[in-house]
Parts: structure tokens; C-alpha cells; sequence
């Protein structure tokens, strides 16, 4: 569903003609294989989009970007350094590896953004003399050995022959009259509402995945425990043949293997057969029918209890999850640190940088694992408009509790932090604690200070009282699984 050559052969060469000269405003790689250049032109500003992902590969006009989660990747502070205010003096696709190539020059330095579409795909800045100066994404074709300051060799051209057979499909952009950048934008619409929608599904399965795996987890543990739970009549069985044995202890016979007993219920007198142990003396044989009693009564009565609680992780479980599936393609979008996290490699919630536990109705909590961690998650990972919280006047981890963009936090989910921003904190332990709060952007990094150490301003402050049952839900609730690809 890629650009076809064809296609990127009509957009990039519109991109030369018109672009040339065009001054690099701004730049952004939200994602290993995505990126933005904003171009000035005269009168105007044009977002160009550099897609090299997968089926959704393209170069065109966009009209809006893809966020850019937490703290800029290197990739993007490498093209903002090299590109802002430098000129672009060229664009070039190489049919023969699908490599699309923008040249831009500087006060006499020039470089190349070279971006190669499909898969693995990436992006490449070089310099003039086709040094690496930094990559994005996870190489290019066979020369996946790249690494700054390697030399990167330009592609050889696609025999004529196949450059004619590929350029004879056809193209599926249908330009609108009058506009700029007509098969750019072309482009754009073809295959950007589709990426938006595809990443947008993407954060939706990797948000889902923990709940589910959660979901599955409790239910089979619930199904054993609810097992064990209905073992009562098996306990009354012991039960029963153990008073009927201390009953008639006079006519057993040690090394006996079975005997026939009379019981008397209140349908009347029933011959009862009664396996018997020839190890046991009739004495033990009558008290390993009452300890076995015991012991299924106790593992009844725990189940029980047990149930319960596995029952309210099902409700959880299941409340997350049909929240998640009712979030919209802009609600899920606004989650797009869920992307950065896992970016590079599937990274296990144990090598995050935050423990995350679920609260009410499904809010996600993210503690700071340590003080390195804490800097991490406040100022890479949160958004400006996450909430943050952290136990007054005590040491202990950053707490953040991520929201929707102008969304009020629920009153549960609030305690339900606050909650775990004092058990993680100094005064853990204690009934009661200052708990304070304020959106991330708020707050600030000392300047010198150890990791973790910040101020912030505009807080709020409220005193919680511990509720034992509530800890013990949320810890209870802390995700160990592998998020799914």
C-alpha cells in the first residue's frame, strides 16, 4: 500500500522543482521511521512528511504531524542542529532501493537526508563526503553495518530496463487543480489517514495487551481457585467416615484393606464401604479422615476468600478493557509514549523506567523505579498535562498519573496515586501523609542537584489516610507482562 515508484517519482520530483530553495524551519522524528521538515517557501510553510515504514512508506504534505512523545530523540536534536536555516537544494529518488534523498546547504556545509522506504527502513544524515553523521531506524538494506562516521555509498542507479517496467504502473495520486504541492498532498491523502488510523490501533493493542494478559491470568487462576472452593462435600465425605470409623473402631482389623459399616442417616440405616490403608492402625485411619477434613475445609474457606479477590481483578481487568476499546483515534494518539517506550526493541515493563499499576476504572499509575528513573519518567516520558504527584516533605519516587489533554483526573484515581506515591515514599508505613500535585509542567529539574531532585510551583496539597484495602488492590495490580507487538 507503499508508494509506488511511479508515485514517489511524481512527488519527489514536484518536491525538487517547487521546494528548491525553501529554508528549513523546524524538524521532528516522533518515531525511529518517521519525520517532519517544516520548509519555508515564500508566503508559506509546508510540513513535508518522510515516511519509511513499512506499508505505509511515503513522501508527502501533511497537515498536521504525528506528537512527539517526551524528550526528543537524538535523531531529531541531530536534524534540528544540521537542517534548521540550511536550504534545500535538491531532492533525488533512487529507484533501485526505494531510497529517497533531500540535499540541503548552509554558509557552504552541505548534507543529505537520505531515507530508505519499506523494510526495515530508516533514515540516514550524511555529510557532504557521505560520512554518517546519524541514523534513525534500523539500518538501510544490506549496509546495516552503518554507524557514525562510516561511509555510506549512494545506491547504483536501476538498470533502464526495470527503471521503465516500474515507472509504467499506475499511479493511484489524483492531484487537485490549483493547489501547491498537487501530488504531494495527493500522497498525503492516499495513505495518511490510514497511518493515523494503523498507529492509532497499534497504541490500542499495546495498551489493551497488559489487561488481556491480566484478563487471562485471573480467569485461569479463578477457574482453579473456584475448583478448590467447591471441594466442601469432599470435606463433609472425610468427615463423615471418620466419625463412622471412631464409631466401630472395635471392628476393624489392622491390615484390612476395606470394611462394611452400618451408618445411620435420617433416610434410615445404609451399609457404607470404607477403604482402609493396612499400613494404619484403626486409630489413624479415623484421625487421617478428620485431618483430611481439616485440611479441604481451610483450603475452602481460603478460596473462598481468594475468589473474591480474583473476581474484583476480572472486573478490573475487564473495566480497562472496554475503556481502552472506547477510546477514539484522538484519545489513543495522545498516548503516544506507549510507541517511544517499546521503540528500538521490545522492552519488558521490568526494563522500564516506571512500575505501572492499574487504578480506578482502569487509570494507568506510573511510579519512578529510583532517582535516574524518576528524571526519566518526569521529564522524558510524562506529557506536559500528565498530572504529577510526589509525598510532601519526605524522599521517594515520582508519581504520574497520565491524562487526556484538558481532562480532570477522577477523585479515585487521584487517591488511588496518592496512595502510591506515600507507600513509595519515606513514609511508607505510616497511617497518614501530605500528599502534593501538579501537572508536569510544572515542574522543574534543580539546577546541579542529585537525579530526581526538582521544585515545581502551583501545587496542590491534601492530607490521605491510608486505606489498607486499597494499597493492597493497587499492588496487587502492578503489570509484569511482556507488552505484544
Amino acid at each position: 500500500m507503499s508508494l509506488r515508484p511511479v508515485e514517489l517519482s511524481q512527488v519527489v520530483a514536484e518536491v525538487g522543482s517547487q521546494l528548491t530553495g525553501a529554508v528549513a524551519q523546524k524538524a521532528w522524528c516522533p518515531l525511529p521511521r518517521l519525520a517532519y521538515l517544516e520548509l519555508r517557501v515564500p508566503g508559506r510553510s509546508i510540513l513535508l512528511c518522510l515516511c519509511a515504514e513499512g506499508d505505509l512508506a511515503r513522501v508527502s504534505a501533511a497537515t498536521s504531524r504525528f506528537p512527539t512523545p517526551g524528550e526528543p530523540a537524538p535523531f531529531q536534536r541531530w536534524l534540528r542542529h544540521e537542517l534548521t536555516g540550511a536550504k534545500l537544494t535538491g531532492a533525488r529518488f533512487m529507484e533501485a532501493e526505494r531510497v529517497v534523498r533531500l540535499d540541503f546547504e548552509r554558509e557552504e556545509v552541505r548534507r543529505h537526508l537520505v531515507m530508505e522506504l519499506g523494510s526495515p527502513g530508516g533514515f540516514l544524515l550524511s555529510s557532504e563526503q557521505n560520512r554518517v553523521l546519524m541514523l534513525s531506524g534500523e539500518g538501510f538494506g544490506p549496509r546495516r553495518n552503518l554507524y557514525p562516521g562510516a561511509a555510506w555509498t549512494p545506491p547504483e542507479p536501476m538498470p533502464a530496463e526495470a527503471l521503465e517496467k516500474a515507472l509504467k504502473v499506475a499511479s493511484r495520486l489524483v492531484p487537485t487543480a490549483g493547489e501547491v504541492l498537487p501530488y504531494s498532498h495527493a500522497a498525503e491523502r492516499l495513505l495518511g489517514a490510514r497511518d493515523q488510523q494503523s498507529r492509532a490501533e497499534s497504541i490500542r493493542r499495546r495498551l489493551a495487551q497488559p489487561y488481556r494478559a491480566r484478563l487471562k491470568r485471573s480467569s485461569r487462576t479463578l477457574e482453579k481457585v473456584r475448583a478448590e472452593a467447591a471441594r466442601g462435600p469432599e470435606a463433609e465425605k472425610h468427615r463423615r467416615l471418620g466419625e463412622l470409623l471412631a464409631q466401630n473402631l472395635f471392628r476393624l482389623k489392622r491390615g484390612a484393606t476395606e470394611v462394611t459399616l452400618t451408618e445411620y442417616t435420617e433416610e434410615g440405616a445404609q451399609e457404607v464401604r470404607v477403604p482402609l490403608d493396612p499400613k494404619r492402625t484403626p486409630k489413624e485411619e479415623a484421625d487421617w479422615h478428620f485431618h483430611q477434613y481439616r485440611r479441604l475445609l481451610r483450603g475452602v474457606e481460603q478460596a473462598r476468600h481468594r475468589e473474591a479477590e480474583l473476581a474484583r481483578e476480572v472486573a478490573h481487568a475487564q473495566a480497562a478493557l472496554e475503556q481502552v476499546e472506547r477510546m477514539d483515534e484522538a484519545m489513543l494518539l495522545a498516548q503516544v509514549e506507549v510507541l517511544h517506550v517499546s521503540a528500538g526493541g521490545e522492552a519488558t515493563p521490568e526494563g522500564r523506567p516506571f512500575k505501572e499499576y492499574v487504578g480506578h476504572a482502569g487509570a494507568r499509575i506510573w511510579v519512578g523505579r529510583g532517582s535516574e528513573d524518576n528524571d526519566t519518567l518526569t521529564f522524558k516520558l510524562a506529557r506536559p498535562w500528565h498530572l504529577w504527584l510526589h509525598a510532601r516533605g519526605v524522599p521517594g519516587s515520582h508519581v504520574v498519573l497520565p491524562l487526556e489533554k484538558g481532562q480532570e483526573p477522577a477523585q479515585e484515581a487521584l487517591l488511588d496515586a496518592a496512595h502510591l506515591a506515600l507507600h513509595h515514599s519515606g513514609a511508607k508505613g505510616e497511617p497518614r501523609g501530605e500528599v502534593s500535585y501538579v501537572p508536569v509542567k510544572f515542574v522543574r529539574k534543580v539546577k546541579g542537584g542529585a537525579h530526581g531532585q526538582v521544585t515545581y510551583t502551583r501545587e496542590k496539597t491534601f492530607v490521605v489516610r491510608m486505606e489498607p484495602e486499597r494499597l493492597e488492590r493497587l499492588l496487587k495490580s502492578r503489570h509484569t507482562e511482556v507488552p505484544a507487538p
